[in-house]
């Protein structure tokens, strides 16, 4: 039984929740494997599954609540409150019990049995915030480092967990922190707060976040896009979509637009995307020269909007990074894509009219142009075209953030 404990012990401890944070953190994982530093990753949900496609062997919360003392029922538990719900493909049925059944002795232990019920029947498990678990964890073994992201709920409480316990840790921010800028930039969240850019390390030390806590390394999730040979894979994809010397091409990355945002709760519009689409084919159906692709996100569950000669819908067996290489421009309202697109240099505008906007402000992120409405939409686009493709070793970008993250790392370790 002590095996698994011991598997923590005086290591490197990652903690991520869902598929979209772990990709930030296996990078760095594989850099600390490639230096023989040991570790371990606790991945919750879907993370589990992205950590093993990328041949890291994380444990579960099924693989630990049994060893904590107090949450030994939590499969029972949480079987109990599966009953009935949805569950991910990727998560087994005694690995989302685990999680559920854990988040919900945390909340009894927290709020008492009457209002832990009444809060997990309004907000289900986004009522989660498992600081016993994860303080009952570091009281039996004590990690060297623990490393976590921005994501709330279980990450948040494993690094406030730590802070209590006095273990050294760092939140690795993969993009803006809209929201969660609230309590990662609080002094004394973590030991070292490592964050996108200069931009958004000036926000966080504006927020309060200790000045010297503050580390600019980048996001690993985009280390990738350094092994790009772009010159090679741009003309190679602009041919195989018979693309000519001349020839703009627009990208356009769409997202679902709710009716309510799930944070501020402002309403949207669901019909955004679409009617962005028909600004997009309008405003350029004269331009001869001009063809755009439409990128629909794979959540959203509709048709094509528009139809024309020089226009068509992508599909998710085209790579992406070849389409965004191919284009001349990218168009997107909050998509991490125009963050991609960015970083390799070429030019985006972003659509400022989506709920989600501001919560990746890509404009004020130094990575693209704002367009605030449908008249200046073509006019951004127009100026983006003008402006050209930039190299992104010229203007500062580097892809080595899993090397950067993993020498913070290194700093703690002392």
């Amino acid at each position: 039984m002590a095996d698994i404990l011991d598997a923590l012990r005086d290591r490197v401890l990652f903690v991520s929740y869902g598929g979209g944070h772990a990709a930030s953190l296996a990078p760095v994982a594989k850099e600390l494997e490639r230096r023989g530093v040991p570790f371990s990753i606790l991945g919750l949900t879907t993370a589990a599954s992205y950590f093993a496609r990328h041949s890291l062997e994380p444990l579960g919360m099924a693989d630990l609540v049994g060893r904590v003392p107090g949450y030994e029922h939590a499969v029972k538990t949480g079987e109990r409150l599966a009953a009935g719900q949805p569950r991910h493909g990727a998560v087994s049925a005694t690995e989302t019990a685990a999680y559920l059944g854990a988040g919900y002795i945390a909340l009894e232990r927290m709020y008492g049995a009457e209002e832990a019920q009444r809060r997990y029947d309004r907000f289900n498990r986004q009522s989660f915030r498992p600081l016993d678990f994860f303080d009952r964890l570091f009281a039996a073994v004590r990690p060297r480092v623990l490393v976590a992201t921005n994501s709330p709920r279980s990450e948040q409480a494993a690094l406030s967990a730590a802070g209590s316990a006095g273990i050294a840790s760092l939140c690795l921010v993969d993009l803006y922190a809209a929201f969660e800028i609230e309590w990662c930039a609080a002094p004394g969240y973590a030991d070292r707060v490592c964050v996108l850019n200069e931009t958004i390390a000036e926000r966080f030390r504006t927020r309060g976040a200790d000045p010297a806590a503050v580390r600019v390394t980048g996001n690993p999730a985009f280390d990738r896009l350094g092994l790009l040979d772009r010159h090679t894979v741009r003309a190679r994809h602009r041919a195989a979509l018979g693309l000519r010397d001349g020839d703009r091409l627009i990208v356009w990355i769409s997202q679902p637009e709710p009716q309510l945002h799930p944070f501020s709760g402002v309403r949207g519009d669901p019909s955004l995307p679409a009617r962005i689409e028909t600004e997009l084919a309008q405003g350029f159906a004269d331009a001869s020269n001009v063809y755009l692709v439409m990128r629909l996100h794979p959540s959203e569950d509709r048709g094509p909007a528009v139809t024309g000669d020089r226009l068509r819908y992508g599909t998710a067996s085209e790579p992406l990074d070849d389409l965004l290489c191919a284009a001349d421009c990218v168009v997107t309202c909050s998509s991490t894509v125009g963050v991609e697109a960015g970083l390799l240099g070429i030019p985006v505008v972003q659509v400022m009219r989506s709920i989600f906007s501001r919560d990746l402000p890509l404009a004020d992120m130094g990575y693209a142009t704002a367009a605030t409405g449908p008249e200046d939409l073509k006019a951004r686009i127009v100026d983006a075209f003008a402006t050209g493709l930039r190299d992104p070793a010229r203007v500062g970008i580097t892809f080595d953030a899993a090397g950067r993250v993993a020498d913070e790392i290194a700093g703690l370790r002392r």
